[in-house]
Parts: C-alpha cells; structure tokens; sequence
C-alpha cells in the first residue's frame, strides 16, 4: 500500500529554456535503444537508484565497477539532456556520487512519453520518505523478477504498476470504487504434455501484489483485503483473466506476516485462499506456486489451494 506523497516542489529545472517539438523529436531520434528502456522503466516505476538501473540495463560489463561505471556515464549524460532527474538526497551505500542517487524522468524525458508533445509539463516534486520507499519497493520487486528471467527462473509476460494496475468497478451498492494493487505480474509456465516430452502448453498466472513497509495499521490492511473480496464478487477480473488472481502480500517482518496471516483466518467476510502473505526473500517461491483462486460454490469458502488448480492457457 502506497503512502501519500509529499507535494513540496523541486527547484531543479525551473527556469531552463524550454524545447520546441521540433527539439524534441530531434532528441528522441538520437537517443539510443537502452536509452529508451530506461525511460520508459522509469514511466512505470517514477523512481529507481542507479544500482537498480544498473542491475537491469547494464548486464554485459566484466564487473559491477565496470557496469556501475557504464550507468553513471548514461545517466549523467541523461542528466544533462534533461530526460532525467534525480533527487536531492543520495542513497545510502558504498557509492558515491551518480552512483548514490535515485533517479526519475526530468521534463524532457516526461515530454517524450506524452503523447501529445504540446501537453504541459508536469512539476516535479520531492517525494516524502515513506512514499519514496514504497516506490523503491515496488521497483526492487520488478528488478528482481528480471533477474530471475535472465536466470531462467520464470517466464515474465507482463508487470503493471500502480495506476496502470487499477481497476474501475461499481461497489456493493452502486458506489463507483477503484481497486488499487501496488502491482500485477502476469508469468508464464511451460508445462510438457506429451509423456516423450515433445508437447508443451504454455499457462498464464497472474497476481495481485501488495507490497507493505509496516506503516499501515492492521485494521488498513484488511479493508484493502475486503476491496480485493469485493472485487472478485464483481467476476471482472475473472472475464479479463479467466480466473480470480490470487494477492501476494509481501512484507519485511515475519511477525507481521503472522498477524495478518490470522486476521485473514479469522475474518468469515474474506475467502482464505485468496491471500498469500510472505516476506520479500520468499516472493520467486510464491510466484512459482498457483495464481488462480478456484470459485467456491455459492456460500462456501474457496479450498486451500492446490498445486492442481487451473490455470489460464495461452493462446497459440
């Protein structure tokens, strides 16, 4: 769950000399493809640290002081062009300089993902501490989830985060609400078919994420599950998905994973299956387990969720 940002305004770009369209198209044409990656990873995220940027887009260097190196390089350079910002406060770690900062679109780079150029530019403002962290989080989640791609780990189809991961439905009662996951994560599983092992079908899964830092109350935390319950009632996400996704709580704390883990138990309002709540270091264990949430029949709980339960095939 997302904290609220801190609406004090950046004094890094004011001023500067704007960029005609032309400009703009000018710049976008010289920009290299890992240039426009990164973008666009920071359009879904908002924020990522240089070793975050580095894990990601700079994987073919001898060593991390090399890669390190290589970031800074782009992002300076990115920097300079006004495609990026970066925040006031470094990082804490052993870099130092570039290598210590958070990152974010500046007004350039905010101008060529718009796409009506002419939009006005949005101002930039200082996140507050927890909301920064929260979104630090979300982007570590997504970075590792791509590390465990390049490692062979999983198959990652698609990663939407906070308001591309909202969903619109009509509330109990008539009252237009938003569901609003901190991300979604579609994977893809092989599963051979065929007893000489020469037929695969391909399945996907799909998942709520929560990510909590332990700044919400547990009574927060079950209203959101309760919106996730009422939610399913609706069968929208089941016509988008074929199946309910289950949510994937991550937390730091084993102890508050416990509490919330019994408060789910015990709330007769909430279907247990529908839940998983772990700690970060277990989220790849999570991810390769069921996604789908089986639909219990009218005024019974859901079962425990089996290894068996269906799954959504891919198309060929």
């Amino acid at each position: 769950m997302s904290p609220n940002h801190d609406r004090r305004e950046q004094q890094g770009e004011a001023g500067r000399e704007r960029v005609s369209a032309r400009g703009l198209l000018k710049l976008g044409g010289r920009l290299s493809d890992r240039d426009w990656q990164i973008i666009r990873f920071l359009g879904k995220h908002r924020y990522a640290t240089t070793t975050q940027l580095r894990r990601v887009f700079f994987t073919s260097h001898a060593s991390a002081g090399a890669a390190t190196r290589g970031a800074v390089r782009v992002l300076d350079r990115l920097l300079t062009q006004r495609v990026l910002s970066r925040l006031e406060r470094a990082v804490g770690g052993a870099g130092r300089g570039s290598a210590a900062y958070t990152w974010r679109l500046g007004h350039i780079g905010e101008r060529l993902l718009q796409s009506d150029p002419g939009e006005p530019r949005k101002r930039l403002f200082e996140p507050s501490p927890p909301f920064l962290a929260h979104a630090l989080a979300l982007t570590e989640l997504h970075v590792g989830l791509i590390e465990a791609q390049a490692r062979g780990e999983l198959i990652l189809s698609a990663v939407d985060v906070e308001r591309d991961a909202w969903r619109r439905y009509t509330a109990p009662g008539g009252n237009r609400a938003v569901l609003q996951p901190d991300m979604t994560i579609t994977t893809i599983t092989r599963v051979t078919t065929a007893a000489d092992g020469s037929g695969d079908e391909e399945y996907e899964d799909h998942w709520y994420v929560e990510v909590d830092l332990g700044t919400e109350s547990l009574p927060v935390l079950l209203r959101k599950c309760r919106a996730y319950e009422a939610y399913r009632r609706t069968g929208r996400a089941q016509i988008e998905h074929g199946v309910f996704p289950r949510v994937l709580w991550l937390m730091h704390i084993p102890e508050r994973v416990a509490r919330l883990r019994s408060a789910i138990a015990g709330d007769d309002r909430l279907t247990d299956a529908l839940f998983l709540v772990t700690t970060f270091d277990r989220t790849l264990t999570a991810v390769h387990g069921p996604a789908a949430v089986p639909e219990p029949p009218p005024g019974d709980h859901a079962p425990e969720p089996t290894e068996q339960e269906p799954r959504k095939e891919v198309s060929p």
